[in-house]
């Protein structure tokens, strides 16, 4: 290749840069700084690049290849960042130290002299990334590197260094923060399947698009019965590029449950900006923060979506429009009409021959024809009335079944009449579809009616309670298999919102949730609400204020024999539990929400005399965490407890005596009251616990030795804690541990060395640990481990050299740039699978919806 010819090829790789960074630096706010420098190093290479005499001189001598292969590494890294999100703290920072390296090798290649890093640029870096665990010294290091004057800047460095602490201080005493970036999973698109039948489908997107994209109309109502792909077809059109090209990040997708929060849907929004959160104490409150928020971000245009709104939820709808806000467009889905607003969309449940085409694929497995007559099978299709809820839930009833059992059923289906007391025959089908499902699959279906509306169900909840309701294996494996088979039959969606190859082989499943539609969850209620509520097998009690039924309020002590017993309220629930006796209950799962005046919540003294419960799942939906009172009143015979988003007595509950408890999971939670020499040890109160999982605590700075007294333990997940900084060095006296989970405690510095004496340790995750820049000498001696995961280690640049005893280490998974430390290894250990990669970490920004 001619030397001109390269040099062209600069050109118009340089060409590309330039126009891609001048469009992207005013809408990635994550890296404004840092894409702002590489803008202005750009526009001082614009004149030599155009300046022939100049561009020869200054390239003399060059490998031109070398050049372009620069230049064409900084178009990827900019079109990486515009995937990355506020939450995803280590890409943030990572990337924020690409961009400024790249910065700095383009000025170097091109010969321009860069200004000295001043120590607002370098606070501006820092604020940037918000990450912790970023020692001050990196950033003299990378200021020395850059040819500055350390001396000059030290005192500005040390400035730098009190300024992050404060910054980190506040961001995990802010309310909002110990949402962590979990909250703006409220407000992330949901997928769209890559394929919809119907024209009727393609029609609406190029109408509703056409819309979007106009000037005007601020205000499109989507209306359809239940179950016709309201929710499919709006995700859909977001999904669509020239929506996304034209609303960028500002898509903000929101699910309207039947039980409103404005104050915490308008939290919610403006932590999905990345701005502060504010205590908002009303409704009044609330809308003038949103149209603040809305008049900020309305620079460039704005798509809200709010989804499955309610009829009676008019005056909700209303708070969200703002008429003088250009470019500001809301889209709502209903199944209800609201005729004053600017444009209302009705979607039509699909014709039969569309509905023909989606049951046929819903349905094949294969390319085998089907073994039925098509006037039957046609019969069977309209009675689902062309909805594609009901036209896959029944599909999936038959697939891969025999041609005899076909026939049956639809024989039976097209002869039926409506057995539900509902002015929609879908529930019908739903319900016939229900008649043929395996007795325990039906039972994990009515389960999933435990969890309130439009919410997604964590996994690990469902793993919890069927493991003890159903006698399953203790890790959940048989758990998960169950809900696959929900999945299989479109009875449930299934969300993984994490990449992490280890996830499946740990066993953990924290990244799993399930979701269910809201005619499943109706039908799944209606199912359990059959029979005498005293003899009912699941109890499902959706509260509205402090409006018991007649049933409990009217009784002094009211009996109920259900085995699963589920009672949500919301934020304006006070009064005190009445009684209520539940000699059967094995699972209890209260949802609820509190209002900002309380946030606290009480435990119902009747769970004290229910010998029987073995599962206790607590889970507040409100934005800031709420403190949990009557802890007393948890029993020694629970084998499992989960709690979100509350205030928890761990580390001093000592003076509990919960010796059946073998698995506690705490999410969002605070935990780390003050525990001292006066308090009986957590290893007494909990002596025969098996897993351990803290997640996104921000709060917890250590825990306590005596924890590692707890002889049976073989679990120990303690993820996305960043002020975590140490391990208790008795570690190693966890002689049980098979797993260990570590990623995103960005503060962890080091693995105490007597981790080497876990002789059982199969799987150790390490990942995204900012700080950990070693690994101890001793952990050659995990003789039985078998994967590691260390992906976004930054720091870690070397390893130990009793690495190489790993003789049953099988997998390891790192970063790119981390390859070369395990390849010489591989002569070593024969069977060690390297899985390297650049691809974007976990997105966790839907996940608590």
């Amino acid at each position: 290749m001619s030397v001109d010819f390269v040099g062209a090829a600069v050109g118009t790789a340089f060409g590309e840069l330039f126009v891609q960074v001048k469009g992207v630096v005013k809408t990635i706010a994550l890296f404004r700084e840092q894409l702002e420098k590489i803008e202005s190093t750009l526009d001082s290479i614009v004149p030599i690049m155009k300046n022939i005499d100049e561009y020869n001189r200054r390239m003399d001598c060059k490998d031109m290849g070398q050049i372009q292969d620069l230049i064409n590494d900084g178009k990827d890294m900019v079109e990486k960042c515009l995937k990355i999100k506020a939450i995803q703290l280590c890409k943030r920072y990572k990337y924020s130290k690409k961009l400024t390296k790249f910065d700095e090798r383009l000025a170097k290649e091109f010969q321009i002299t860069l200004p000295l890093l001043t120590v607002k640029n370098t606070v501006a870096i820092l604020e940037g990334v918000e990450v912790t665990g970023v020692e001050v010294k990196e950033v003299g290091k990378d200021v020395k590197e850059m040819g500055g004057n350390v001396n000059e800047i030290r005192g500005g460095v040390d400035e730098i260094g009190r300024g992050m602490k404060e910054l980190l201080n506040f961001m995990h005493s802010n309310s909002g923060a110990q949402q962590s970036a979990l909250e703006l999973s409220d407000l992330a698109v949901p997928e769209a399947p890559d394929f919809i039948v119907g024209s009727e489908v393609e029609a609406s997107l190029r109408k509703l698009k056409g819309r979007l994209l106009e000037e005007g109309v601020s205000v499109i109502v989507v209306t359809a019965p239940g179950g016709c792909g309201k929710t499919t077809l709006v995700a859909k059109l977001c999904h669509d590029a020239d929506i996304e090209g034209k609303f960028h990040k500002n898509i903000m997708f929101i699910r309207v449950s039947k039980k409103l929060n404005l104050t915490d849907i308008v939290q919610k929004m403006i932590q999905h900006k990345n701005f502060p959160v504010p205590t908002i104490e009303t409704e009044d409150s609330a809308v003038q923060y949103l149209q603040q928020l809305l008049e900020k971000i309305g620079q460039n245009p704005v798509l809200l979506v709010l989804d499955d709104v309610w009829t009676e939820s008019k005056s909700f709808l209303d708070k969200f429009v703002f008429k003088k806000i250009k470019d500001y467009k809301i889209v709502v889905t209903s199944r209800y009409e609201f005729p004053d607003v600017d444009f209302v969309h009705h979607l039509n449940p699909l014709n039969e021959g569309e509905a023909l085409q989606l049951f046929r694929r819903s349905v094949t497995i294969t390319d085998r024809s089907m073994f039925v007559q098509d006037d039957l099978l046609e019969k069977v299709v309209n009675r689902c009335k062309g909805l594609p809820l009901a036209l896959t839930v029944v599909a999936k009833s038959l697939r891969g079944r025999d041609p005899s059992f076909w026939k049956t059923k639809l024989l039976d289906w097209s002869e039926s009449r409506s057995l539900l007391r509902s002015d929609s025959d879908v529930l019908d089908c739903l319900r016939k579809s229900l008649d043929d499902l395996d007795g325990e699959i039906k039972e994990r279906f009515l389960d999933l009616s435990s969890f309130p509306e439009d919410r997604k169900i964590p996994t690990t909840a469902l793993i919890d309670m069927w493991v003890e309701l159903y006698k399953l294996d203790f890790s959940g494996v048989r758990a998960i298999a169950d809900l696959n088979k929900l999945v299989y039959r479109n009875l449930a969606d299934l969300v993984v919102t994490g990449k992490d190859s280890n996830e499946d082989e740990d066993k953990c499943y924290s990244t799993h949730y399930a979701m269910q539609h809201d005619l499943l969850r109706e039908l799944a209620i209606l199912e359990c609400n059959e029979g005498e509520v005293e003899k009912r097998e699941r109890l499902i009690l959706d509260l509205t204020g402090n409006n018991f039924p007649d049933w409990w309020s009217e009784q002094k002590q009211p009996t109920v024999d259900a085995r699963l017993v589920s009672i949500s309220t919301d934020k304006t629930f006070s009064r005190p539990w009445p009684d209520l006796q539940l000699p059967k209950a094995e699972a209890l799962v209260l949802n609820f929400e509190t209002n900002i005046q309380t946030k606290t919540y009480a435990l119902p003294e009747f769970i004290e005399k229910a010998d029987k419960l073995k599962v206790l799942i607590v889970t507040n939906y409100s934005f800031s965490p709420a403190e949990l009172h009557n802890f007393h009143v948890i029993g020694s015979n629970l084998r499992r407890m989960r709690f979100e988003r509350l205030t928890v007595p761990f580390l001093s509950m000592g003076k509990r005596r919960l010796r059946s408890l073998q698995k506690i999971s705490f999410f969002m939670c605070n935990i780390s009251q003050t525990s001292t020499s006066d308090n009986p040890k957590i290893s007494d109160a909990i002596p025969n616990l098996v897993e351990l999982h803290i997640d996104y605590c921000n709060n917890l700075m250590a825990l306590p030795d005596d924890i590692c007294e707890i002889k049976p333990l073989k679990r120990l997940s303690i993820t996305n804690c960043h002020y975590l900084s140490a391990l208790p060095e008795q570690i190693g006296q966890l002689v049980s541990l098979e797993v260990v989970k570590l990623n995103s405690c960005t503060n962890l510095s080091q693995l105490p060395d007597s981790i080497g004496t876990l002789q059982n340790l199969m799987s150790l995750n390490i990942s995204d640990c900012l700080s950990l820049s070693t690994l101890p000498n001793q952990i050659g001696q995990l003789v039985n481990l078998k994967s590691m995961n260390m992906r976004g280690c930054s720091r870690l640049s070397k390893l130990p050299r009793s690495i190489m005893k790993l003789r049953n280490l099988r997998k390891v998974i790192c970063d790119k740039e981390n390859e070369g430390l395990w390849e010489p290894l591989q002569t070593t250990l024969k069977s060690l699978n390297i899985i390297a990669s650049e691809e974007e970490e976990a997105n966790l920004d839907w996940l608590n919806d």
